[in-house]
């Protein structure tokens, strides 16, 4: 297809031409260097012996000097090159190129370092002058900083970043008792309630920063105000949407009191004064520590598109780009998605026919490269991007505000560079992201690796059934590998949202995801993922293996269309390895899958909650092996998946691979799969070319660890809430959203205990189980034990059900098995719901409505244990019935992994409960 570029090894000859400087030879050369004067005309490499002329001292003055070139005659003479001899320039202000500073074909203007020397374009101060303040601090002046508009959030010290003081320390989080969210269907977190002793109480919230984790983002949040006495923290503003639950990660940073362990440091703005706890080899009478004073952004590129002017044919080669600093003052600009909205060091609008090579951006606040709207016809290549607050290489951002193809960011090639070591404070950085306009792009060879979320990241439409401005572009030969870290969630190698026809996604290595794990929470590490509305994407010869959750994750959410996964191999995931979520069917087929490998260390192939008969996909000529025994498909063998009208050319079999234990998946000579058409996979081209000293840069990092969240619960399976840490009104955690006239509410009228309970409200004409309240648990064996209060109204009673459920959520699966069901009706009487043999349930007993009632359920989980529990129920205060042996309603129930609540009559009708504890 015309999309596609030839990738082959390059010769030595054009690799030695590639990585020279400024070999263009120039018409006019200017020198630039930290002992030169910008009264001086440049032309001299170094200082003349009189010192009466050589290099300039600064980038502008070269800058202005080309300018000056071109203005006495209009054009310029030919190529220009601006030589950068080797130290660092420190930047006051950001270096900003316009129109009037453009080359041409025949005339570029080139920016570049000397010969064998490493010139540093910063954005950082020195900080010098440290003196003893106590046993472990050490304190300097830093007068530049007294009313800055922008907290200080980076720190360097001997090059190796530095924490900004914060509780917990660095390793550890602490995880909140609850988010305060408003109503709707997607809630804002407006603050949080803290659990007892993780934070001591402060008299006034300061410049305090809460750190918090989203499912795919973080978020930094100033506290307005604490109400020490209920541990509640309101935000200054609103922290922004999507938790895995209530009780979620966070710490808090930027305070002095928090200083109080080596590498950590805090600026106090008022008095100027920077504090740092050393570590134990930092001698603080010789270290080197920057600062950065300028914030986001190096050099700026400035085009009029809307004018039809551009900046054009500049090259910048060989330079390092450090120190940049992070917005995160007070209204920041928060992304819901990928770190957008934040800003690369080298940023660009309306850029053309101009190239970004060997250069190096470290030590960075936020993203490496950012080109935004008219950027085309770019290269960024062989760029070394490492240790940046956000991402790599960024294409245009959220959806466009005028979509005309002219303001596109298009025809970009992003080549042959190692992006690794990012998201240090904006955790979604990803290391390739195309934003809402980004088309007929590139992007090539890259290695990924090292970032805690998407390697990759490509659209911004979240359906089927609108256009979408990002298309037509190819991500090839990438190596992607070592995500997620075990910090965020929905995670992909490779990411992709809304109609996309001719994207291509095509011999990439992906492997090693993982994402954020705490008991059954955390979701979504997968190799490939085909979000919502992705359409008309076609994704071929791939190779994924050692995935957390599926090598590929087809979401059939937003109408998508007209996918095709063809000619890969997917392999070793701890889930199923091919998932499928969501129902929302398009018109035509949403995807096929033809001639894949689907190989797993467990049975399940298929993995999700949709791979129903009836549901828009198709399937064939794959070859399916587990080596665990018999493969699952969707709780089916083989022949009976087959019988619905999938994979009727598919094998189940041992595809032949040379070593998969080593994760060598070349194939055997005479494999079954090349019986099925499939054509062997190389992709020992993937990733990095050159020079070995450029290919082996990657074997030298040591990857980062997964970090590994401490159990959910001290006891396996607890749960307790008394609901008295909410507002009134508002909806408590595992409250489902309301329904018409039916919710549930958290009320302080008449509890069983304390001041406050759950008032469920149920009406007619809504969903059979709303009003609904549920907590989840992990499975397992032995005592589980219920206690509630449960109380009718006494002017309008409702029915009320009280369940434990066998069901495996996380995979998205809706079926599931009920072991004890009490039914509590509108007349007062009391049932056991439903069990087998006994339709309609059991009538245990009868107790006065507006009544509280403590109940009490207990059974044994787990395999080969009795199909029985015990209940107990009387009002509060009184005695208790028992009931032994009552069996459930389902003998297929195993292990609880769920208990709610629900309103489960047709009439309108009120219950309440409080104080829900579950145990072993």
């Amino acid at each position: 297809m015309q999309l596609r570029t030839e990738h082959r090894r390059r010769t030595p000859a054009l690799i030695a031409f590639a990585l020279s400087r400024c070999l263009t030879a120039a018409a006019a050369e200017f020198y630039v260097a930290t002992d030169g004067n910008d009264a001086w005309s440049g032309r001299l490499p170094a200082p003349n012996a009189a010192k009466t002329d050589g290099p300039l001292a600064t980038i502008a003055r070269a800058r202005d000097a080309v300018r000056a070139t071109r203005a006495k005659g209009g054009d310029l003479p030919g190529p220009v090159n601006v030589v950068l001899r080797g130290g660092r320039y420190e930047l006051a202000e950001p270096l900003v190129f316009t129109p009037a500073d453009s080359g041409t074909e025949q005339a570029p203007v080139v920016y570049c370092a000397y010969e064998g020397e490493k010139p540093v374009v910063s954005g950082g101060a020195r900080v010098a002058g440290w003196r003893k303040h106590d046993e472990h601090l050490w304190v300097a002046e830093v007068p530049w900083a007294v009313g800055r508009e922008q907290p200080l959030c980076q720190l360097f010290v001997n090059g190796v970043r530095r924490v900004r003081a914060r509780t917990p320390n660095v390793g550890v989080y602490a995880y909140t008792k609850r988010l305060t969210l408003t109503q709707g269907s997607y809630p804002q977190c407006l603050g949080m309630t803290v659990a007892a002793g993780d934070l001591q109480p402060w008299s006034a919230p300061g410049e305090r920063v809460v750190c918090l984790f989203h499912n795919w983002v973080n978020s930094f949040n100033y506290v307005e105000k604490a109400d020490w006495e209920r541990r509640r923290l309101t935000f200054a503003r609103p922290a922004g949407i999507f938790f895995l639950g209530p009780r979620v990660r966070y710490y808090v940073e930027n305070a002095f009191e928090y200083l109080d362990a080596p590498g950590e440091w805090f600026l106090d703005r008022g008095k100027g004064e920077l504090f740092y706890y050393p570590t134990e080899r930092e001698d603080m009478t010789r270290v080197e520590v920057i600062a950065p004073a300028l914030l986001q952004t190096l050099v700026r590129v400035v085009g009029e598109p809307e004018l039809g002017l551009f900046v054009e044919h500049l090259t910048f080669r060989g330079l390092s780009f450090q120190h940049t600093d992070a917005d995160l003052s007070r209204d920041y600009p928060h992304s819901v998605q990928g770190a957008h909205t934040q800003r690369g060091a080298f940023f660009a609008t309306g850029m053309r026919h101009s190239t970004i090579e060997d250069c190096e951006f470290t030590r960075l606040g936020e993203h490496a490269v950012s080109l935004r709207e008219a950027c085309a016809w770019n290269s960024v290549r062989r760029c070394h991007v490492h240790d940046v607050g956000g991402g790599g290489i960024y294409l245009s951002e959220a959806a466009p505000a005028r979509p005309e193809e002219a303001l596109l960011t298009a025809h970009n090639t992003i080549d042959n560079n190692f992006l690794h070591d990012g998201g240090h404070l904006f955790r979604a950085g990803c290391g390739v992201f195309l934003g809402g306009r980004a088309s007929y792009n590139a992007i090539t060879h890259n290695e990924i690796c090292d970032l805690s979320w998407i390697g990759v990241h490509m659209g911004w439409s979240w359906t089927g059934r609108a256009p979408a401005y990002t298309h037509h572009n190819e991500v090839a030969y990438n190596h992607i590998h070592h995500l997620g870290n075990g910090v965020l969630n929905d995670i992909g190698g490779i990411y992709t949202l809304g109609v996309s026809p001719g994207t291509v996604l095509h011999h990439n290595l992906i492997h090693d995801v993982a994402r954020f794990e705490r008991g059954l929470e955390g979701y979504g590490g997968w190799g490939i993922y085909l979000d919502a509305g992705s359409s008309e994407m076609r994704v071929e010869n791939n190779v994924v293996y050692n995935t957390r959750d599926g090598g590929l994750h087809v979401h059939n959410f937003g109408y998508p269309y007209g996918d095709v996964i063809a000619n890969n191999i997917f392999a070793y995931s701890g889930d199923g390895q091919l998932i499928r979520n969501a129902a929302d069917e398009p018109e035509g087929n949403h995807v096929h899958l033809e001639r894949n490998l689907v190989y797993n260390g467990n049975p399940k192939m298929l993995g999700g909650n949709n791979w129903k008969d009836g549901s828009k996909f198709t399937a064939d000529r794959n070859c399916y092996w587990s080596e665990a025994g018999v493969p699952d498909f969707y709780g089916k063998e083989f022949a009976e998946w087959q019988a619905g009208g999938r994979d009727q050319h598919s094998l189940v079999a041992d595809p032949g691979f040379v070593d998969a234990g080593a994760r060598d998946f070349r194939l055997r000579p005479g494999s079954p799969a090349l019986a099925l058409g499939f054509q062997p996979i190389d992709v020992s081209t993937a990733g990095l070319y050159g020079p070995a000293a450029w290919c082996d840069l990657p074997k030298r990092v040591q990857h980062r660890p997964v970090e590994v969240a401490p159990p959910a619960d001290r006891q396996r399976g607890a749960f307790a809430d008394d609901f008295e840490d909410y507002e009134v009104g508002a909806m408590p955690d595992g409250g489902v959203a309301p329904e018409g006239d039916a919710s549930v509410v958290v009320t302080d009228q008449a509890p069983a205990s304390g001041h406050q309970c759950l008032a469920f409200t149920d009406a007619p004409g809504v969903t059979a189980w709303k009003p609904h309240w549920f907590a989840r648990r992990p499975a397992g064996t032995g005592k589980v034990r219920l206690s509630c209060f449960v109380k009718l109204d006494p002017a309008q009673p409702a029915q009320a059900d009280l369940e434990f459920r066998d069901w495996d959520m996380g995979a998205g699966n809706v079926k599931y098995a009920t072991g004890p069901l009490l039914r509590f009706l509108p007349d007062g009487s009391l049932q056991a719901g439903d069990p087998p043999g006994t339709p309609g349930g059991v009538r245990l007993a009868e107790f006065p409505v507006g009544t509280w009632l403590r109940v009490e359920i207990e059974l044994e989980e787990g395999e080969g244990k009795p199909k029985t529990y015990t209940a107990r129920v009387g009002p509060l205060g009184g005695k208790l019935k028992t009931w032994a042996d009552l069996p459930f309603r389902s003998e297929a129930f195993v292990s609880c992994t769920w208990v709610g609540l629900a309103g489960m009559g047709e009439a309108a009708g009120k219950f309440y409960v409080d104080d829900v504890r579950v145990g072993e």
